[in-house]
C-alpha cells in the first residue's frame, strides 16, 4: 500500500519546462479495503526492489526515472507490462498471485525492480455487503485467492448471507473464505410447544335377546332372537336382566342388555427446548416398546422398538428483522389397548399419534397455532328381526341398538422466545418434602403439609391458606 507522498522537481533539458511530479515511496502491500493506486512515479534509477499491490483485472501507470529499453516479467500469467514510451509503462493484473518485473536500460542495467502482488479488488465485495446487509459492519480483506471476513453482523442469518455472497465473489468456492464475523444480536432461542387435546365419548346400547319354545304332542318349535351388540361401538356390555315364563308346553325367556357409558380424556403436553440459531435440537420424553418385525424359518420372531411419548425437533433461525424462523417437527404418541394384538403371548399395543411438521416465522413471544382438529364421529347400528322387528311397540322385543359418539378437540401451539439470562426458575421438586414417620403412620400423609401466611404475624395465629401445598 503506497502511503507517503513527496514532490520532486527535475530539469530534463533547457527546452523542457520544469515538471512537478507526484512521487510515492512504496511500502509492502496491505490487503485493506482502500482505493487502488492507479499511477506510480518512481523517484530514481535504482535496482532496489519495491513492492506494489495491483487489483485483478486492474491497470497501473508506472513512470520510470530513466529510459527503458526492455522489461522482463517472471510470470506473465499473473501480470503483464507494456512500454508506452521510453519512461512510461502500463501494468495489468491478469491472475491472482505474486510475480516480479525488471526494467532494463539500453546497456542492460536495472532501472527498477518491482515485486507485484495481484489481489482481488475487495472494495466491490465491501460495497455489496454494505448494500445487501444494512446494519452489519463487515470488513473484507483479500489475500490472493482467499478472503477474510471480519466485523459484526446483526444475526446468524446475515452471517450466512455474507458467506454466500463472498463465495460467489471468489468464484463459488466456500473453502476460500475465512469467516471471522461476530454476531451482535441474540442467538439462543427457546421454543415452547403446547399440545392440548380433549376427547369425549358416549356409548348407548339397548337390546333384547328373546328365546322360546312351544311343545304340543310330538311337535316342538323354538324362537331365537339373539342380536349382537357392539357392532358400532366395539363395546360388549355385560349388563343383563333376565325374565322367564313357563306354562304347559310354552317356555319364553327374555334377556335385556343395556349400557350407557361416557368418557372424557384430557391431554396437555408442553415441551420446551433451547437451541442456537441455525442449529437443530431434539427432545424426547417417553420410551420404547417392542413390535414384531420378522419371523425366520425356525419360527423365531425378531422385534423392532417403536418410540412413544412427547417428541420435539426444531431448528431456529434468527432473521435480521428480529423475526425467528422455525422448522418444527413435534409429535405426541401414546400406547393404547384399542387395536392391540397378541403375538406369541406378548400383547403389542397400538398407538395414538398427534403430529405436526411445518416451517413458520414468528416474532419473539408470539404464539401461532400450527395444527388444529375438531372431530365429531357418530356411529349407530340397529339389528332387527326382519318384518316383526319393524312393528310398533312389540317390535322393540326383536331389535337392538348400538350408538357411539366421539368428539375430539386438538390444538398445537408454538411460542418462540429469545433466551436471556435470568434467575433460577422454580423446580417441580422444590415444594416436595417427604412426610415424617408420625405423619405417615397416624395421618397417612405422603408429603409434609405446610401453610403460607404472614411471617410477621404473632406466634399462634394462622393467616392465609394453611395446610395446603400451593403452586
Amino acid at each position: 500500500m503506497i502511503t507517503n507522498l513527496s514532490l520532486i522537481s527535475a530539469l530534463r533539458s533547457s527546452l523542457v519546462p520544469l515538471a512537478v511530479c507526484l512521487a510515492l515511496a512504496v511500502l509492502p502491500a496491505a490487503p485493506a479495503a482502500a482505493a487502488q493506486i492507479t499511477h506510480l512515479t518512481l523517484t530514481s534509477a535504482s535496482a532496489a526492489t519495491q513492492s506494489i499491490s495491483l487489483g485483478l483485472n486492474k491497470s497501473m501507470i508506472i513512470d520510470l526515472p530513466a529510459d527503458a529499453h526492455e522489461v522482463i516479467v517472471s510470470s506473465p500469467t499473473i501480470a503483464a507490462a507494456s512500454i508506452r514510451s521510453k519512461r512510461r509503462a502500463v501494468l495489468q493484473g491478469i491472475g491472482i498471485g505474486d510475480t516480479n518485473m525488471f526494467f532494463l536500460d539500453a546497456n542492460g542495467a536495472q532501472i527498477a525492480t518491482l515485486e507485484v502482488s495481484v489481489v482481488r479488488d475487495d472494495s466491490t465485495l465491501t460495497s455489496a455487503l454494505s448494500r445487501l446487509l444494512p446494519g452489519s459492519a463487515i470488513t473484507v480483506q483479500a489475500f490472493g485467492d482467499h478472503i477474510i471476513l471480519s466485523g459484526t453482523a446483526r444475526s446468524q442469518d446475515d452471517l450466512a448471507k455474507a458467506n454466500l455472497i463472498a463465495a460467489q465473489f471468489s468464484g463459488g468456492s466456500a473453502d476460500a473464505i475465512a469467516n471471522l464475523i461476530t454476531v451482535s444480536g441474540p442467538q439462543q432461542v427457546s421454543l415452547r410447544v403446547t399440545v392440548a387435546e380433549v376427547t369425549r365419548s358416549a356409548v348407548k346400547q339397548l337390546g333384547i335377546n328373546l328365546t322360546g319354545s312351544l311343545s304340543a304332542g310330538s311337535l316342538t318349535t323354538g324362537i331365537v332372537n339373539n342380536e349382537s351388540l357392539g357392532g358400532a361401538s366395539n363395546v360388549v356390555t355385560s349388563n343383563a336382566l333376565t325374565a322367564k315364563f313357563d306354562s304347559g308346553g310354552i317356555s319364553l325367556e327374555a334377556t335385556l342388555h343395556a349400557l350407557e357409558q361416557k368418557g372424557l380424556s384430557r391431554t396437555l403436553d408442553q415441551p420446551t427446548l433451547t437451541a442456537m440459531s441455525g442449529q437443530a435440537a431434539s427432545f424426547l420424553a417417553g420410551g420404547e416398546f417392542p413390535v414384531p418385525s420378522s419371523i425366520d424359518s425356525n419360527g423365531q420372531v425378531s422385534y423392532a422398538f417403536k418410540q412413544f411419548g412427547v417428541k420435539l425437533d426444531f431448528t431456529p433461525t434468527v432473521k435480521s428483522n428480529g423475526v425467528i424462523g422455525l422448522v418444527v417437527d413435534t409429535s405426541v404418541t401414546a400406547p393404547t389397548t384399542d387395536g392391540a394384538v397378541t403375538v406369541g403371548g406378548l400383547t403389542i399395543p397400538a398407538t395414538t399419534d398427534r403430529e405436526a411438521k411445518t416451517v413458520v416465522e414468528l416474532p419473539p413471544g408470539s404464539t401461532l397455532s400450527i395444527a388444529g382438529l375438531y372431530e365429531d364421529k357418530l356411529r349407530q347400528q340397529i339389528n332387527a328381526l326382519p318384518g316383526i322387528g319393524n312393528l310398533p311397540i312389540i317390535g322393540a322385543l326383536f331389535r337392538s341398538r348400538d350408538f357411539l359418539r366421539d368428539q375430539t378437540e386438538l390444538v398445537i401451539l408454538v411460542t418462540p422466545y429469545f433466551n436471556t439470562p435470568g434467575p433460577m426458575p422454580d423446580l417441580p421438586t422444590d415444594g416436595v418434602v417427604a412426610a415424617g414417620d408420625a405423619e405417615a403412620v397416624f395421618l397417612g400423609h405422603m408429603q409434609k403439609l405446610y401453610g403460607v401466611g404472614n411471617p410477621a404475624a404473632p406466634s399462634g395465629d394462622y393467616h392465609g391458606s394453611v395446610g395446603f401445598a400451593l403452586e
